[in-house]
């Protein structure tokens, strides 16, 4: 900035001060000056409005607009700010005479360009509008922004296809644009707006953007990563997809035209997996199998609960936290209640008699299953061992007599199958479908046919997962006799069996289904909503289109929806949207039910790649076992033995023992090759570090193996937004109380040309080091911190001693309830909370704004779209500010949580706020040991639990 640029600025305030009572505003020019195009056309007419401004302004200008009302229905508005690059600096300009807000506005944009710097700069010189309307006749529209009314303005439409498609062309690319900017500026679905874009590209015939149905990071996945995506329902998946069912097309299709290909080609071949050793000693002892693995098909998961008590214990741990286990970690913005939806299917109910009866009469239990797939509908049972096995088939029956009974929907009848006969109860929907069988005095109920034939299969022939080598040698390694309140096991063949070209295509086309019935919810809302279009009423009715054809015939669904080359589809029932194969959302019939029988090209090719990628690198899935035991925490007795003090809370261990055996380190490339041997040497940290890690380590840059270490100090660290960027970072390691260290070699530090790692010595055994990291060595601890007083505390207290185990890496989490890292977690958690909570806002406003729906109907429709319950993330309730008379804004979102006049989540999390992890963690110890072939986490944790009312036992 020049002495001129600042006598100029100083110039222009010294005048100002002069002209009280003038406002900066931007108002419109006469109407007379307004450019104002409008081209009729089919399915709609375009129209653009162009304001000039009477001086230019740097920068992004004035708010943007918006249509207040207009007698002929008008959609999908976009306003911009024309701009141009400035001819001229403000400083370099005269001054203005005196009047109209020019010198006021003059010194805004000089205040603009001074905080701006030299960068080259463009002004706005004019404001637009565009937006699309219906029929040929004229009308009038007033144009508002948020300071009130800036002018009505009269359409005169002319039937001009050049003029039209000129229009239509930069209104595409300004909405496109709009529509990627709201998609990336929150974590919410994005299907709002990808359902626009593609159902108006099929409407008016122009081309989908080149984002359109990508993610970020699409060019970077490997077929292994895009089959966890698969497997895992990652959000990048099932957003594919919607996109190609928003578009009426395949995106991935391998014909040019992408459109639907044909189911003609075979089945493919399974992935060619290798048998896996297992390494029993042949000479050892045979292990205890519990009878109930011996009724259970090796290509299932087995969670076994022992006793009923077991199963009591968590099934009122999941109760405490709203019957979601998964809230015990934190709120997710969609509850989709998979567990009690699946409990239902099966007609399991459990009841207070249930709870009374359940010990006298059960043995043993297990949830078994093909998949895990609650969210969807999984593949899944119970398997009972009874005490008596007449008193539980005679309660298990009445139970479904009595359920039967209570709707017309539902029918139990006999059924025979292959292996022997059962009873099945069903609605039409599938959200009921219960197998019942029995075998050697073993019932199973399922959701599952396949599984129901199998059951009855292993108990003729013997030929179960009690009996597979895997399960017996991790039986050996976790023997029966530990007592386990819930063992699970994950066999090679049940995650084989999730990369078989059956689950895995049948996976695909049922996210197809998916995104087919949000559709349909999507298209309803759509036809119904003003802001889309004429209300659309079926032919000689009031009431919104609701069938799939007619909103294909008026547009809202494109073009061949729901051809789908298994010759499934989607059909409606009143407000319902069904599969006419799979049933209902959220209780599909399950994967191994349905067969697939021929596939497409395009998805042959699909998993030609993913076979291809997992025949290079994996051999073979080794098993995964985990055992998890109970303890009641008594208080501790006082000094004179006297009992101890209970507090308010109740406390249990959780003693978690997991482990991959047999281990193939081949299988996982580089990642299985970064620790050194098992050592029974740990390192001792000082008393108030409350978060430590340590491993034992082994590369070639380290040199022999080493022990590394870290630690934090209870304390208040830096807050998580402190560490963005480098800069950021160093600036926020510079003040968190920790440090970094190895033992008994000092690393790569000393390795250092130039001797850069040893730094300039500042005292006995301490230097300082590029960049203000002090460093400590001597004892062969080489120890790094930004804070030297850390150093002169810690160094005294940390020691390296052997213990009674063997491991390489071990962790230590302190009781954070009462810490000072208490807040700073708190605080975390809370921050990615809000963010959640913020995104489910935005997608309510989104189909209030871009889609018209009413606000009270808004939350109904979201839950219809996505599948599931939208909550807050933060515990609080979702609700619609009321509209601002004479304002173009449509409804905006908020959350009770967000207190009390806050339209967005407050940054400092209110005094109240607990997030649901620190509510009962209260520490954890755990170690990882690799050994030749096998891998073994152990892990104790306390939790906390309320504690029962004496009086009530509840």
């Amino acid at each position: 900035m020049t002495f001129a640029s600042w006598g100029s600025l100083a110039m222009l305030l010294a005048t100002a001060v002069s002209t009280t009572g003038q406002n900066i505003t931007f108002a419109p020019p006469a109407r007379a000056t307004a450019l104002v195009n409008a081209a009729s056309g089919a399915p709609y007419g375009i129209a653009s409005i162009e304001i000039p401004l009477r001086n230019p302004v740097l920068g992004n200008g004035p708010p943007p607009l918006g249509l207040s009302a207009s007698p002929s229905p008008t959609f999908f508005v976009v306003s911009e700010n024309v701009q141009s690059r400035a001819a001229r600096m403000p400083s370099e300009m005269p001054l203005p005479r005196l009047g109209q807000g020019r010198l006021l506005g003059r010194v805004g944009n000089l205040i603009r360009e001074i905080a701006g710097g030299d960068e080259d700069r463009m002004e706005t010189v004019a404001r637009r509008i565009t937006f699309l309307f219906e029929g040929d006749q004229p009308f009038s529209v007033q144009v508002v922004d948020r300071n009130g009314v800036v002018g009505t303005f009269d359409i005169q439409p002319v039937n001009d296809a050049n003029l039209r498609q000129g229009l239509l062309t930069e209104w595409w690319t300004d909405f496109t644009n709009q529509a990627k900017e709201q998609i990336d500026a929150t974590d919410t679905p994005p299907w709002v707006q990808t359902y626009l874009v593609g159902m108006l590209s099929g409407r008016t015939g122009l081309p989908l953007p080149n984002w359109y149905g990508k993610s970020d990071d699409d060019e970077n996945d490997d077929p292994l990563l895009m089959t966890l995506n698969w497997i895992g329902g990652a959000a990048k998946v099932s957003d594919r997809v919607f996109a190609s069912a928003a578009a009426g097309r395949d995106l991935d299709a391998i014909t040019a035209n992408g459109s639907t290909d044909v189911a003609a080609l075979p089945l493919p071949a399974p992935i060619a997996w290798q048998p896996t050793t297992h390494p029993i000693d042949p000479g050892a002892p045979q292990p205890e199998i519990e009878p109930l693995a011996d009724h259970v098909p090796p290509e299932c998961f087995y969670i076994r609960y022992g006793k009923f008590e077991n199963y009591l214990w968590f099934q009122d741990l999941t109760d405490e936290h709203g019957g979601d286990i998964s809230r015990m970690i934190t709120l997710s913005g969609l509850s989709n209640d998979g567990s009690a939806r699946l409990t239902k299917q099966l007609g399991i109910q459990m009841t207070a008699m249930g709870r009374m009866l359940g010990p006298t009469i059960i043995t043993d239990q297990a949830i078994i299953g093909r998949d895990l797939y609650l969210q969807d509908g999984a593949a899944m049972g119970v398997v009972f061992q009874p005490t008596n096995t007449f008193l539980l088939r005679s309660s298990l029956n009445n139970d479904r007599t009595t359920l039967a009974n209570s709707s017309d929907e539902i029918t139990l009848k006999n059924v025979k199958l292959e292996n022997g006969e059962g009873t099945l109860m069903r609605s039409t929907d599938n959200s009921i479908r219960s197998f019942m069988v029995e075998r050697d005095d073993f019932i199973c109920i399922t959701n599952s046919e396949t599984i129901a034939e199998r059951f009855l299969e292993v108990g003729s022939t013997g030929e179960s997962l009690g009996k597979t080598d895997a399960f017996r040698l991790a039986r050996t390694l976790h023997p029966l006799s530990l007592d386990d309140t819930i063992f699970a096991y994950f066999s090679p063949e049940m995650l084989q069996g999730l990369l078989s070209p059956q689950y895995l295509i049948e996976l695909r086309r049922r996210m197809q289904s998916e995104a087919d019935i949000a559709m349909v919810h999507l298209a309803r809302v759509a036809a119904a909503s003003r802001s889309v279009g004429q209300n659309e009423t079926a032919p000689g009715s009031d009431t919104p289109i609701q069938d799939i054809e007619p909103l294909v015939a008026a547009g809202y669904l494109p073009v061949g929806f729901g051809e789908r080359p298994d010759g499934s589809g989607v059909f409606t029932i009143g407000d319902r949207v069904l599969d006419t194969r799979r049933g209902a959302r959220g209780s599909f019939l399950p994967i191994p039910d349905s067969p697939v029988e021929s596939v497409t090209a395009t998805e042959a090719r699909w998993f030609e790649e993913i076979s291809e990628a997992y025949g290079q690198q994996f051999r073979s899935f080794d098993p995964i076992f985990v055992g998890v035991k109970r303890e009641l925490i008594e208080p501790l007795a006082g000094a004179d033995g006297s009992p101890g003090v209970q507090e308010t809370e109740l406390r249990e261990r959780l003693i978690v023992h997991a482990e991959v055996a047999p281990w193939q380190p081949e299988n996982y490339g580089s990642w299985a090759k970064q620790l050194g041997p098992p050592t029974p040497v740990a390192i001792r940290f000082a008393p108030d570090d409350i978060v430590a890690l340590q491993a034992h380590v082994a590369s070639d840059t380290l040199g022999p193996p080493t022990h590394l270490f870290a630690a934090i100090k209870d304390s208040n660290p830096p807050q998580p937004e402190a560490f963005d960027g480098i800069l950021g970072s160093y600036q926020a390691l510079k003040t968190l109380p920790g440090y970094l260290g190895a033992w008994p070699y000092p690393g790569t530090l000393d390795r250092l040309p130039l001797g850069l790692g040893r730094g300039q010595p500042i005292g006995p055994n301490m230097s300082r080091l590029l960049g203000g990291i002090f460093r400590y060595t001597g004892g062969e601890f080489s120890i790094l911190s930004f804070q030297p007083e850390i150093l002169n505390q810690t160094v005294p207290q940390i020691a390296a001693e052997k213990v009674s185990d063997s491991a390489q890496v071990r962790a230590h989490i302190g009781n954070l309830r009462g810490s000072e890292l208490e807040g700073w977690v708190n605080e975390y958690l809370y921050q990615r909370a809000s963010a959640t909570s913020a995104a489910g806002a935005d997608f309510l406003a989104s189909l209030s704004n871009l889609l018209g729906c009413a606000p009270e109907n808004a939350i109904e429709q979201a839950n219809l779209i996505l599948g599931g319950e939208v909550q807050c993330a933060l515990g609080g309730t979702y609700q619609a500010l009321p509209h601002i008379a004479g304002s173009s804004a449509g409804p905006q979102w908020v959350s009770t949580a967000w207190g009390e006049g806050n339209r967005v989540p407050p940054s400092i999390p209110p005094l109240s706020y607990q997030a649901p992890i620190m509510q009962w963690f209260r520490g954890a110890d755990a170690t990882v040991t690799q050994y030749a072939n096998r891998l073994v986490a152990d892990a104790v944790i306390e939790i906390a639990r309320v504690r029962p009312k004496p009086s009530t036992g509840l």
